[in-house]
């Protein structure tokens, strides 16, 4: 087994390219997976320094794992932040076959910075990713995907690595190529009827914005339109464009220089009006909707529901079959979305240490179960 760890920003040509073919033969592949989501974190959004494992096998590259410090040197992490609301490891397809090989290429990853820390966290990853399926089908008691509990700890039976696994949310995406995909019934009806609303005496078109040249532009549309009403108000705004790193980092998303990542907006327009936005990563043929904004002068039109089901329509024909909402909002319930849960893990050092963090955390977390029953 060999590893390399380098800064985000620095991995060499070799490092890259071995980067890319990996991405691109891997069936589960999404856009957390790419280097240059990866590197646009590193460089906009990680407090801490960013680097990245490569661990190889025969030369062969088979896991790419990035890695920050939280709380000094006693604590591995996968990079944390509000906006990233699904992250992910990349390894080889052909390691869920070998899954002592698959934890051992982790293992190394983890240990190749020292061995004195306690755990490695990473939030937000989603139940169809290789990871959870190899923890959910490689322990003691194998819990079935469909049937996992909310909650449940996970010790592999050679015990040289500790696990803790959290359902936390979920996210929502709809399959295109199915005759059932939304929307349907009343509000479908109520879309037709918002839709002639609003072009009496108006155009109403959808511009859906890919290249280079016109991203720019389409930019500074969707961050006017994500920063309308409350966002955008105030001291505490919370829309992109009131804090420059979320600007940059949504900004150079758009200026990928590898191939396997296409960025994509998609404007609702009203006339010369601008009502409707949507910021989206493609990868395959798999868009995801990272963003999604209205201007609230527009907002009796329900504008960004219009925009959603004009790029659901539309979808197969651009070759795209699975449209993944990220996240899954209150408001996507009335479109019946198919969704799945969201994981948070923990993996503890086989240390002393490591071994008395995990059962404070299991400790906590039946607190935090029995308090939440008790309400």
């Amino acid at each position: 087994m060999e590893l390399e760890i380098t800064n985000s920003a620095k991995p060499n040509p070799t490092q890259l390219e071995a980067w890319q073919q990996l991405f691109d033969s891997t069936p589960s592949a999404r856009f957390y997976h790419h280097p240059h989501w990866i590197s646009c974190i590193g460089e906009h959004l990680s407090k801490a320094e960013l680097r990245i494992a490569f661990v190889s096998i025969s030369g062969q590259l088979k896991m790419v794992v990035p890695l920050c410090d939280s709380k000094g040197s006693l604590r591995r992490a996968h990079p944390a932040h509000d906006h990233l609301s699904l992250n992910d490891i990349l390894f080889d397809a052909q390691l869920l076959d070998k899954p002592d090989e698959l934890f051992d290429c982790l293992n190394a990853a983890l240990c190749e910075m020292g061995t004195s820390w306690l755990d490695w966290q990473i939030s937000n990853i989603p139940h169809f990713s290789p990871l959870i399926t190899a923890l959910l089908t490689n322990t003691p008691e194998s819990v079935a995907p469909d049937t996992a509990a909310a909650s449940l700890n996970v010790d592999r039976q050679d015990n040289t690595d500790e696990w803790m696994l959290r359902q936390t949310r979920q996210t929502a995406s709809f399959d295109c190529t199915s005759d059932q995909c939304p929307p349907h019934g009343k509000l479908r009806r109520n879309l037709r009827r918002l839709r002639k609303q609003m072009q009496e005496g108006n155009e109403v078109r959808v511009e859906r914005v890919r290249q280079a040249t016109e991203l720019d532009a389409a930019f500074s549309q969707f961050l006017n339109i994500e920063a309308s009403g409350w966002k955008g108000q105030g001291e505490e705004a919370t829309a992109i464009s009131a804090n420059d790193d979320l600007t940059a980092f949504y900004s150079a998303l758009l200026k990928p220089d590898v191939p396997g990542i296409q960025p994509e907006i998609n404007l609702l327009w009203c006339a010369e009006h601008c009502v409707a936005a949507q910021f989206g990563l493609r990868t395959g043929k798999y868009l995801s909707l990272l963003k999604i904004g209205y201007n609230e002068d527009f907002a009796r039109f329900s504008p960004g529901y219009l925009l959603l089901e004009s790029v659901l329509a539309e979808a197969t024909e651009q070759g795209v079959e699975t449209v993944s909402l990220v996240t899954s909002p209150p408001w996507a319930n009335r479109w019946h979305p198919d969704t799945s849960p969201v994981w948070h893990i923990n993996r503890y050092n086989n240390t002393s240490l490591g071994t008395a963090k995990h059962q404070i955390d299991k400790l906590k977390q039946v607190v935090k179960s029995r308090l939440k029953k008790a309400a």
